[in-house]
């Protein structure tokens, strides 16, 4: 519990590095094992489009960098670098197709990425072209209705900006909270939480 609670501190002090926001109310919750059944009616609940799972293996790499992660990528596959920063999502997606210059990953990784980070199962993604942009944008339950608020909001955003510009984008929310059909343990849990503070530490 202690190992969670170290984690949780270490990485909600990177969740609000954009401005102080008051975190007790929120919603937030210790990092715990969820049943996928509860997270798809946490979705269904708040008017979520379709939620992909991460694969169980990339759940660490979902907690180190920036947090919550946003990744975005163009018609042919490239990533599009800009600020992530989550509290400024309905900006940033504006950006895209209003005033923010692309800049762009040296090599199309975006089917690459699909592979080894989406639990796709049998509903595959769109093939890379269908859109100008697709955004993953990476949310769990433990982090709250400040969380599902960002969600939703990145939905509204791009629904208008759907409506009202040439460009199309489409939202893809990808949860990344231990999913307990992945395999995830209590024993496994606190295991992955000392490496991530571990790694946490070390920056």
């Amino acid at each position: 519990m202690i190992i969670r609670l170290t984690i949780f501190t270490l990485i909600i002090s990177t969740f609000f590095s954009c401005q102080a926001i008051i975190k007790h109310q929120m919603g937030f919750k210790d990092p715990d094992i969820e049943k996928e059944k509860d997270v798809l009616a946490v979705t269904e609940k708040n008017g979520i489009n379709q939620s992909y799972f991460l694969k169980k293996e990339k759940i660490y790499d979902a907690y180190i960098g920036s947090f919550p992660k946003i990744y975005i990528f163009n018609k042919t596959g490239h990533q599009v670098i800009h600020h992530n920063c989550f509290e400024m999502i309905k900006e940033s997606l504006n950006g895209l197709v209003d005033t923010i210059p692309e800049k762009l990953s040296p090599q199309p990784f975006r089917d690459k990425f699909v592979q080894e980070t989406i639990q796709t199962k049998e509903e595959n993604l769109l093939p890379v072209g269908n859109y100008d942009y697709e955004v993953f944008f990476y949310w769990s339950v433990w982090l709250g209705k400040f969380n599902i608020k960002k969600l939703q909001l990145a939905q509204k955003t791009i629904e208008e900006i759907n409506q009202s510009s040439n460009q199309k984008v489409v939202l893809i929310p990808v949860n990344f909270d231990f999913i307990e059909e992945s395999g995830w343990t209590e024993a496994s849990v606190e295991t992955e939480m000392k490496r991530l503070t571990d790694a946490q530490k070390k920056k």
